[in-house]
């Protein structure tokens, strides 16, 4: 016998959804109760969770996040080979007066669909122009049934991409969506971290990216659990398509079409109308149909929002010869953010970093004259401080931070009370001292030591081991490559100057 089914089909034959039998929503409605008590657990003040705390947190949350996910596992959203929406996208975005040159869409394999150039294209040359009213947007949300909602509710009225989301989600739903042929052709599934397992995020255990993964997931499970509890006692709700399709695999995949696509744009005013450029008040988030296709490169920015023609334009950021892909260079951001948010790593990312955490103690008998002259730099008593990638890779803000936290009263007076001299500190080449620099320097080198064995693999044997798959897996060990190329850099550059 095959195992029994939690839902049943409605709606008549060969049409309608499907539904979960009243014991299984039953069962269902008890284990959103109990993510969402514990998603909004408040530990006590004075309690700092530990990384093992949070990961057994997380790991119950995990737990219970598959219990719902068996129990869901008959309610799927509807598939398509992406290939063939090919064609009718393409129709879509000239219905929608979308403006495509030089380019087409292309299956580039393992990094899955993007746009091949056809023609050779000239750095600034226009490629794509995709006007306001193709795209998914807060505004379009608020037009929608979810409007009424979205005006009350405290989630809704701070966090656009949430707001985004549901609309994705509900508008991924319903047949008769202006959307659909975009939303057929987006992905099934991401290599963001809600798809990864336990097992899996178990590679990142000596990464600083563990701990927001962790906080990433408890956070979408959250929101799961709070939207599906509106959604099944709010009485407007019986009516709009998104209720019965809403699962925690529906709910992540519609956050990671948001989290891996969506960009800022001009709000419209009450009348719909944009104004000049000086009046525009961004913020917006959307998703841009066409646009989204493009996949990341090191380079420089070459879309932007044109005001006067209510489009989103995107230039070549360089010249491309035929039969190149067309790539866009999305933000300067570090690979942390790129692997937790758009489930990638660029290795060849100039805008890497590496989070270290430090802090002065209070128990420190200089902590005043230390919390004094750092906060006349903007610098926290304590926080997360970056390496980065190259010959110094040590930032400002570190190099300022272990300077103060290594000197003595002496050096202490000799720069507090001057504003102007103290932004000094976060030169290399500023005279502190022997003392406090060797001090620095020791210092640093020593935490960087400490970081670097904490991994339980070399860079050496991370490389041998790297494969080209873009699965998740492969994904952990690019990033740690990068993690530890930095990390290499800042080693080698401590190194020189203790010998100097």
């Amino acid at each position: 016998m095959g195992k029994k089914s939690n839902a049943k089909r409605s709606g008549g034959r060969g049409g309608g959804v499907t539904k979960l039998l009243p014991h299984t929503r039953s069962q269902l409605s008890a284990l959103v109760d109990d993510i969402f008590k514990k998603c909004t657990k408040v530990p006590p003040v004075a309690a700092a969770s530990t990384p093992a705390q949070e990961w057994a947190e997380y790991m119950e949350v995990y737990q219970l996040i598959e219990k719902v996910r068996e129990l869901e596992k008959d309610i799927q959203l509807p598939t398509y080979p992406r290939m063939e929406q090919v064609g009718p996208f393409m129709s879509w975005m000239k219905e929608k007066n979308i403006m495509v040159t030089g380019v087409e869409i292309w299956d580039f394999g393992a990094h899955g669909l993007g746009l091949r150039v056809k023609e050779d294209l000239k750095q600034g040359q226009e490629v794509l122009a995709v006007p306001l009213e193709a795209m998914l947007t807060e505004d379009t949300a608020k037009k929608s049934y979810l409007g009424p909602l979205m005006e009350r509710d405290p989630i809704l009225q701070k966090m656009g991409n949430v707001c985004l989301a549901l609309h994705v989600l509900g508008e991924r739903v319903n047949s008769q969506s202006p959307w659909e042929p975009y939303l057929r052709i987006l992905p099934h599934s991401y290599t963001t971290i809600l798809y990864s397992t336990p097992q899996q995020l178990q590679g990142l255990q000596s990464s600083p990216v563990l701990e927001e993964a962790v906080k990433l997931f408890r956070i979408i499970a959250r929101q799961y659990s709070y939207f599906y509890r509106i959604l099944h006692s709010l009485p407007e709700a019986k009516s709009w398509p998104i209720k019965d399709y809403f699962t925690f695999d529906a709910y992540r995949w519609a956050v990671s079409t948001v989290m891996t696509r969506q960009n800022r744009i001009p709000m419209c005013g009450s009348d719909g109308v944009k104004g000049d450029d000086d009046n525009v008040e961004v913020g917006q988030m959307a998703l841009i149909p066409g646009w989204d296709m493009t996949n990341h490169q090191q380079g420089t920015f070459s879309t932007d929002y044109d005001s006067k023609r209510g489009s989103s334009v995107c230039l070549a950021q360089r010249d491309f010869h035929s039969g190149e892909e067309f790539t866009i260079h999305y933000t300067n951001r570090p690979n942390s953010d790129l692997f937790l948010h758009n489930g990638f790593v660029y290795p060849e990312n100039e805008n890497d970093s590496l989070g270290v955490k430090l802090g002065v103690s209070k128990k420190d008998a200089l902590y005043q004259e230390k919390v004094e002259l750092l906060t006349c730099l903007g610098l926290p008593s304590s926080g997360t401080f970056l390496l980065v990638p190259g010959p110094h890779p040590i930032s400002p803000q570190l190099l300022a931070f272990t300077r103060i936290f290594c000197m003595d009263k002496d050096s202490l007076e000799k720069w507090r009370g001057d504003g102007v001299r103290a932004k000094g500190l976060m030169h290399e080449d500023c005279d502190v001292g022997t003392s406090t620099q060797d001090k620095t320097w020791a210092f640093l080198h020593t935490r960087v030591a400490l970081l670097t064995r904490a991994y339980p693999t070399s860079l050496e044997d991370d490389v041998a081991a790297v494969t080209s798959a873009s699965d998740f897996p492969a994904l952990v060990q690019s990033l740690l490559i990068c993690e530890k190329k930095i990390l290499r850099d800042a080693t080698t550059y401590l190194s020189a100057r203790i010998a100097k």
